[in-house]
């Protein structure tokens, strides 16, 4: 079975969109199918990352119509291939109308979206996060034959989370902490947090996660190679085993929220870009996650007051855990890769 990919990453996206749809596109391989990407060449774009990972990747540019530029040269991609099972779209300025005019060169279309502000024109569509009324979400917005997969029973895990072990049990100290806001973080709350943590008195120890696309690299690099309670991991494949030693985890409130549940790792929560205000209110509402407010508002001072209440306050730290296990389903491992491949349908 073969299956393209439209999908971009940059320095102004960020690096999300291209994870999951790889981490989708690896279990695909697992269960024998292959993939291609589609992408926009910009900076950051991911695409040399797609490529070491052994997939290759048709680059598109903008144009002065960049929609339409966009589909005929999308199309021109996909008609010279042959029998093009599934055309999986992960990108928030696409809809039903960019869809319905590249679905007669695909069997099926495929929707990865979190929005849920615009119509598709797909056979599936899936939603890995939690919202109210989840399942009223998509109503009206796809066609009503079109397959769901809502919620975060359905993450699209790498498999280094499926093989490394859960936190089952905690009792509230915290001694080493995961401090990542994604691949680019171009508000650079990285730096906020590091300043914040060197205020504490007694410094945990920190593992710093930022990716090779960060416009904030190098000041990254410079300030961790002077504390010694630091450690950096750049484009790290080791998130899973740096979530399994930390106690606590500092970051952003995108899709990496469901790693961090799925490891049961308490965080505090930044919001660092429009899409993320939803599911984080609901979370926060729930008692899941520590919310510190949007980027633009987060002072260092801010992240200091509420990580030294964290840390002196045992029972609060140990009460968000709980909440955050008790929302937490079960994973469903494959599901969606397994229903691609005309498998399971949940």
């Amino acid at each position: 079975m073969k299956v393209a990919f439209r999908v971009d990453a940059s320095s102004e996206v960020g690096t999300g969109h291209v994870m999951r749809c790889l981490t989708l596109a690896n279990e695909l391989r697992t269960l024998g199918a292959a993939s291609f990407f589609i992408c926009r060449k910009k900076p950051g774009d991911m695409i040399e990352h797609i490529k070491k990972q052994g997939y290759h990747v048709y680059e598109i540019s903008g144009g002065s119509d960049t929609w339409k530029y966009e589909v005929d040269q999308v199309i021109q991609i996909l008609e010279k291939q042959s029998e093009i099972e599934w055309l999986v779209v992960d990108h928030y300025g696409l809809d039903a109308q960019w869809e319905k005019i590249v679905r007669p060169c695909v069997h099926k279309v495929m929707v990865i979206d979190d929005l849920a502000d615009r119509h598709h024109d797909c056979d599936l569509l899936l939603d890995q996060n939690l919202y109210q009324n989840m399942n009223l979400r998509y109503a009206g917005l796809v066609p009503e034959s079109a397959k769901l997969f809502l919620g975060p029973s359905h993450t699209l895990l790498r498999e280094e989370f499926l093989l490394t072990s859960k936190k089952e049990e905690w009792d509230g100290r915290i001694k080493r902490i995961l401090v990542s806001f994604g691949g680019t973080d171009p508000t650079n709350e990285t730096m906020k947090v590091l300043r914040a943590i060197e205020m504490l008195v007694q410094k945990p120890n920190v593992d710093v996660v930022i990716g090779e696309s960060s416009p904030n690299i190098k000041e990254i690099c410079d300030y961790c190679q002077e504390k010694t309670w630091t450690k950096i991991h750049i484009q790290t494949k080791e998130m899973a085993k740096l979530m399994e030693a930390a106690d606590l985890a500092i970051g952003a409130g995108g899709s990496t929220v469901w790693e961090r549940f799925y490891m049961s790792l308490p965080s505090l929560v930044i919001e660092t870009a429009a899409n993320q205000k939803e599911i984080i209110t609901f979370l926060q509402e729930r008692g899941g996650i520590v919310f510190l407010g949007h980027s633009v508002t987060v002072s260092v001072d801010d992240i200091f007051l509420q990580l030294k209440k964290v840390l002196d306050d045992k029972p609060y730290i140990m009460g968000v855990w709980q909440s955050m296990n008790e929302i937490w389903k079960d994973h469903q491992p494959y599901g969606v890769s397994k229903y691609m491949m005309g498998g399971e349908t949940s």
